[in-house]
């Protein structure tokens, strides 16, 4: 099987001793001595490139960001997000939110604590939330994202989004738009870091803002 490049590596060491599981439609990583239900950070992956022979819930970088929430108690869930296109967004829409659904009803996650967490792409699957307020969606959050042109905010949505300084001009836009209309957000910078700078960026920086926007997510999740 080829393996993955060097460059996917991502930028903090997360060494992980709980159970991962997989499960029709996402990846679980479980807390290690896990006993009761625990909230859970769902990572909506980007798309991947049709070149690259992975699935983005094989992608060390949302291994990563999940491995990281259940060694502090919280549950990681890899969403196995297909390729797509800007034509099919609809589509893997409302795949996301049944795989949402899913987590919330499994046995060991807390349904009314949980955190939805996009990355690039994946952030055009998502922008239901930027309109709703389920009460059991602690918070919405968004790194590097790729933003539609109708997102509205709605007052009071909980939401963590980092922002990169080397972000290409019309994507920052569309970043800069969703954060003027919701001035509360909770804005993690990484001014001379690029899109997937969490893999691609191995610095301080990187890794200070990954713990940064981690500790924010889990922060709403009481936990």
């Amino acid at each position: 099987m080829p393996q993955l490049p060097h460059e996917m590596e991502f930028v903090v060491e997360a060494p992980f001793s709980g159970a991962v599981e997989q499960r029709d439609g996402y990846d679980l990583y479980l807390p290690p001595g896990v006993k009761k239900p625990v909230p859970a950070v769902v990572v909506v992956p980007g798309p991947a490139p049709a070149r690259y022979p992975f699935r983005p819930r094989q992608w060390p970088v949302y291994q990563g960001y999940s491995r990281l929430v259940a060694a502090r108690g919280v549950a990681g869930v890899v969403v196995d997000q297909p390729y797509h296109s800007v034509e099919d967004v609809a589509e893997q829409a409302e795949v996301v939110a049944r795989v949402v659904e899913a987590v919330r009803a499994a046995d060991e996650v807390d349904g009314d604590r949980v955190a939805v967490w996009a990355f690039s792409g994946g952030a055009l699957l998502v922008g239901r939330w930027l309109g709703e307020s389920p009460e059991w969606l602690r918070c919405l959050a968004f790194s590097y994202p790729l933003l539609g042109s109708a997102d509205e905010v709605r007052p009071g949505r909980p939401l963590v989004v980092t922002r990169v300084g080397l972000e290409l001009p019309e994507r920052q836009v569309t970043v800069d738009r969703l954060l003027e209309q919701a001035p509360d957000a909770q804005v993690v910078e990484v001014p001379d870091g690029q899109h997937a700078f969490d893999v691609l960026d191995h610095t301080e920086q990187s890794r200070n803002a990954v713990e940064q926007a981690v500790g924010l997510v889990l922060g709403h999740l009481g936990a």
